[in-house]
């Protein structure tokens, strides 16, 4: 017990004085080997820190951070969004819903919250401005439609969970198709709703078959990509790892040689942004895992497992509880790094509870895909928020209704499992 004080109380001093969250779980890991009643000596840092990045299955993040990168370096990008245009374009709220739907497009390819935010942020923003919405309304629709990103594969925080907890990354996949479509499309409801309710504008526009078909047959090579992610992993094909690699050197040569929109000077900043993203990850998952490997080695998951299952057996009561905890978690941790750390805590409660642990992963990861947009350390809001130049107040105001949505989204995963589960 005193060792998860001390892990604790050194870890969020550190983080509320501003250290960077992998720095603080290495600082938190030594105090806590310090303190320990064993003697743990300190060369297990650096083992810990290589061998629990030395895995097969995470070399599927830099890959797919790469698939986003070259996406964006050629026209697949403006493809996709032509085609949302066309499909949801002409209706209230129009623009917003626009970029709701190509976020979830986006989010088939990329895998990663922070990159969906970026680039939809960048196109469409500046677009509804023009076109008069309210800036903070326009900042958080974009901000709250990238947390998909993190739920329809291929999820990087997925991914991390996988390899955590040792569970199939493809049947993670295939359980984040529903809850993502689900809270795409409640997102897009809400837009609805706020546009009408505060009569922000009305766009007047009517659907054209043609121009649909149009943008679809352009955009084909690119709408299909995420289809080709999954069903190759499905059917066995390739491996999540694999899956990564084929969908990079797919979206290399759909954009260099069949749209012929991308240059090779291009390519060298392509593979730096996706090195420094993945670096960033990686060394968060790194940090979590020695701060998690320190408290599996002091029995602490076992003594909470006791603790919870003493208190309640009921697994709505503990998903409850599991949902307060992800919630509290993703206010002020990266997604990558609450995984990691949580994972080996709650992971043996919940299967103590009878809870499926796919299932589980995929309420973790809805849950931590709402802390992108919550204060005080939302990454999309501060994305947006550079974007859009509005306010941190003004934005935190607009996102708040979107929260609430992606809450009631978020119990009626928990409590209705077969929205995920039944495609796996």
């Amino acid at each position: 017990m005193m060792v998860a004080i001390t892990v604790l109380a050194v870890l969020f001093l550190l983080m509320l004085i501003g250290v960077p969250i992998a720095i603080s779980l290495i600082w938190a890991s030594i105090s806590g080997f310090l303190a320990s009643i064993y003697y743990i000596p300190l060369e297990v840092v650096p083992q810990r820190l290589i061998t629990s990045v030395d895995s097969f299955p995470l070399l599927a993040i830099p890959f797919f951070m790469l698939t986003g990168e070259f996406m964006m370096s050629g026209s697949m990008g403006r493809r996709i969004a032509g085609f949302a245009f066309a499909a949801v374009g002409w209706i209230r709220a129009g623009l917003a819903q626009v970029s709701t739907l190509t976020s979830m497009f986006f989010a088939g390819i990329s895998g990663s919250g922070a990159a969906d935010t970026a680039a939809v942020g960048k196109m469409m923003i500046p677009m509804m401005e023009q076109k008069g919405y309210d800036k903070g309304f326009a900042a958080a629709t974009v901000a709250s439609a990238g947390t998909i990103a993190v739920v329809i594969p291929p999820s990087i925080p997925m991914i991390v969970y996988g390899v955590t907890a040792g569970v199939s990354i493809g049947d993670l996949f295939t359980a984040g198709i529903v809850p993502g479509i689900l809270i795409g499309l409640s997102i897009m409801m809400l837009n609805y709703w706020i546009v009408r309710k505060n009569n922000l504008l009305e766009e007047e526009g009517r659907f054209e078959f043609t121009a649909l078909k149009k943008t679809f047959i352009e955009g084909l090579l690119a709408l299909i990509l995420p289809l080709i992610i999954i069903v190759g992993i499905r059917g066995g094909i390739f491996t999540p790892t694999e899956a990564g690699a084929a969908a990079a050197a797919y979206a290399f040569i759909i954009n260099k040689f069949v749209y012929k929109d991308m240059d090779w000077k291009d390519i060298p900043n392509a593979f730096l942004n996706a090195g420094k993203m993945t670096a960033m990850v990686v060394f968060i998952i790194a940090a979590a895992n020695l701060f998690g490997w320190l408290l599996t080695a002091e029995q602490i998951p076992k003594q909470l497992t006791l603790l919870v299952t003493g208190l309640t057996e009921n697994k709505y009561l503990i998903l409850l509880l599991f949902n307060l905890v992800f919630f509290i978690a993703g206010c002020f941790l990266n997604a990558s790094a609450a995984i990691t750390i949580l994972t080996p805590l709650l992971l043996p409660i919940a299967m103590a509870a009878g809870i499926d642990p796919i299932f589980f992963g995929v309420v973790m990861v809805v849950n931590l895909s709402i802390g992108l947009i919550t204060p005080p350390v939302g990454l999309d809001l501060f994305i947006v928020k550079g974007i859009a130049d509005v306010s941190y107040d003004k934005l935190v105001r607009a996102v708040v209704p979107f929260i609430l949505v992606m809450a009631a989204d978020l119990l009626i995963i928990t409590y209705f499992p077969a929205i995920s589960m039944f495609l796996v």
